[in-house]
């Protein structure tokens, strides 16, 4: 009888790795704003950015085959808070500034942002992030779709987390890679 036990404890245990177990039950955490994996030196310049959120309508994000899941919670305010935040205190932590004064309009379109978990036995996690930005100086989409198997990800492909942590984290890492690419060519960019 004892080893009946075990044996449907075991098995239960076992079926269960691919899904939640995976992840952990562990309490959920908030979305980060990740430093720079290499320092950017903006030399105190001043942006004047416009956000805008023109995710209506788009499924998928150019770097990714995978469609976007627009049922999660990044849709609406969530999304286009946690984006214009990111932008903001990277652009600072970098030694920018934002200022609706400054002559270096840019105006930045919030295209895609999402998460999902793929796969059945093993699930992957993806974040996806794409933005675009347009100035006089400056014309270019940012775009990443991030796994828990890349070496910039803020947690790896064996970590003990709840799904909703991992998601988060996942999207975090997304965003402070594109981010990060788009703070690193304002820098070199001529402007004023």
């Amino acid at each position: 009888m004892k080893k009946l036990v075990a044996l449907i404890v075991m098995t239960c245990l076992l079926c269960s790795c691919g899904g939640p177990l995976y992840y952990g039950y562990l309490p959920g955490t908030d979305y980060k704003i990740f430093q720079p994996k290499q320092p950017v030196d903006l030399q105190g310049k001043s942006f004047d950015i416009e956000f805008r959120d023109g995710r209506d309508g788009i499924d998928k994000i150019d770097c990714s085959s995978y469609s976007l899941d627009r049922e999660t919670e990044l849709e609406g305010a969530l999304g286009e808070q946690f984006f214009r935040e990111y932008l903001t205190t990277i652009i600072q932590r970098s030694n920018g500034r934002i200022d609706p004064a400054s002559p270096n309009k840019i105006v930045v379109e919030l295209q895609g942002m999402s998460f999902k978990l793929i796969g059945v036995i093993y699930a992957v996690a993806h974040g996806f992030v794409q933005f675009k930005a347009t100035s006089p100086f400056l014309n270019k989409t940012y775009c990443a779709d991030m796994t828990d198997h890349d070496d910039d990800a803020p947690l790896q492909w064996n970590s003990f987390v709840t799904r909703k942590t991992a998601s988060r984290l996942i999207v975090s890492g997304a965003m402070g890679r594109a981010a990060e690419n788009f703070v690193r060519e304002l820098a070199s960019s001529s402007f004023n």
